[in-house]
């Protein structure tokens, strides 16, 4: 199948089997997509572990982590796992996303930092620095290196985070490689941000190379209305699970998502949410109507879409519909 002149990659859930990762590795590069993403949802896939499955599966296409909690693993630990994966694959492993952890995970682990701010920045400049060979000597907060180095570098290994905040996204334009945003976040959003990481990287003369990776719901269906009445079952769940946040606030909906949470969680986000939200929410409908959104999405600044389909059980029929008929019209 022909690829996209685009960077679009899929999204591999950590519901996934183990024994069924290189299977689907190899069905998603045969549809066409240039990435798959791998994140580390606690606890189900490890994300090291399910890339070096995925890599030696396929042949050519890329693969990312995005993302791992910074708490999990002491920076050295993370810089010498993306460095062994990045000399494996050269050229196809180069990007490793950090975030703060999901609350409750943390706290699961006793890892929840005081400073998710001062976690994140000692871990970002911890394994770029020792990625291009430096050798550590200090005592942060959080992470700590007495005389420690890689003996096998990754100079060209990209630490991106996985953030939401507005402090937390003006400080992985000064220190990172990229951002990876979440899903729920429209065309709006997306430019909103791109905007801000932009100006900031120019005020402080930084390189305007910055990525801008952006995960999306997806359900494509040759009939529209059916895929848009799978998706909002998932559009709630993630609605429910992450509550009114800036993704939300840019459209002016977190009052009234706030009202149905409050009247019936996710149940009622399902039923009452208007059909417009699914718009922006991700990527629902027709494969012309798929093309479009994920070309708003390019539009708005991202650099590359990530789709994570939905239902689960569909991704194989999905992968194949998506390769054949959304992937090739993207300009």
């Amino acid at each position: 199948m022909a690829g996209p002149k685009r960077d679009v990659g899929v999204f591999l859930l950590g519901d996934l089997p183990p024994n069924r990762i290189a299977e689907m590795a190899q069905r998603v590069e045969a549809a066409g997509f240039t990435e798959i993403w791998i994140a580390e949802d606690y606890f189900m896939l490890s994300a090291f572990a399910t890339s070096g499955i995925a890599l030696q599966a396929t042949e050519s296409i890329r693969v990312g982590i995005g993302a791992i909690a910074n708490r999990v693993r002491h920076p050295a630990v993370a810089a010498m796992e993306a460095s062994t994966l990045a000399g494996a694959f050269p050229g196809r492993f180069r990007d490793l996303g950090l975030g703060h952890g999901v609350p409750a995970w943390m706290r699961q682990m006793d890892l929840f930092p005081k400073s998710v701010l001062t976690s994140m920045s000692e871990a970002v400049h911890g394994i770029k620095r020792l990625a291009k060979g430096e050798t550590l000597t200090e005592k942060g907060d959080y992470y700590s290196f007495d005389k420690v180095s890689l003996t096998h570098k990754a100079p060209d290994l990209r630490v991106l985070t996985a953030v939401v905040g507005p402090k937390s996204v003006d400080l992985t334009a000064r220190i990172a490689d990229g951002l990876q945003i979440s899903v729920l976040a429209g065309p709006r959003y997306v430019k909103q941000v791109a905007e801000r990481v932009a100006a900031l990287r120019k005020a402080e003369g930084l390189s305007p190379d910055f990525q801008i990776v952006t995960y999306a719901l997806a359900c494509i269906d040759p009939d529209s209305a059916q895929a848009r009445r799978k998706m909002r079952k998932f559009a709630a769940f993630y609605l429910h699970a992450m509550g009114p946040t800036q993704l939300t606030e840019v459209y002016g909906v977190n009052e009234r998502l706030s009202a149905m949470l409050d009247e019936g969680g996710a149940e009622a986000v399902e039923r009452d949410m208007p059909d417009e939200w699914l718009d922006w929410i991700g990527i629902a409908g027709s494969p012309e109507e798929a093309t479009a959104s994920m070309q708003a999405l390019f539009e708005a600044g991202s650099t590359s879409v990530v789709l994570c389909i939905v239902p689960s059980e569909e991704l194989p029929e999905q992968l194949d519909l998506i390769g054949k008929d959304v992937l090739p019209k993207l300009a």
